[in-house]
């Protein structure tokens, strides 16, 4: 019996293939956080940063941004590979309804970055 690989297992194959050589030529693995920035939103993208840097404190943090974030992502929404990931979106991964809490007034956009986004930055390294 021969086993034929389906085009979904392939595009999944080629996603994973994707995202090792973005984590691999980016050196992630030596990174305590990795912040994902998928959007080209630059004021978003530039509170996300400054925040980011200014949780990071003493830990190693790498930022990544536009296509190579998405793909990241793409692979994180399938399967969880790492604790070291922070989603940089109100609206991403699909699901996410931080937006709505923007839109409707229950929280800011500064409580959303500082308490969702990169609470996950509590004081420890990722493991």
């Amino acid at each position: 019996m021969r086993c034929v690989e389906s085009p979904e297992n392939s595009k999944h194959s080629r996603l994973v293939e994707r995202a090792q050589a973005i984590w691999s030529v980016n050196d992630l693995d030596a990174a305590d956080y990795v912040l994902l920035l998928p959007h080209e939103d630059l004021r978003l993208n530039t509170a996300l940063r400054a925040d980011f840097a200014e949780k990071l404190g003493s830990r190693r943090g790498m930022v990544i941004d536009g296509e190579r974030a998405e793909s990241l992502l793409e692979l994180y929404s399938l399967y969880e590979f790492t604790g070291k990931l922070i989603i940089g979106s109100f609206d991403l991964p699909y699901g996410r309804k931080l937006r709505n809490l923007l839109n409707s007034g229950v929280a800011t956009e500064e409580e959303l970055i500082s308490d969702v986004i990169l609470g996950a930055m509590d004081g420890t390294a990722a493991q």
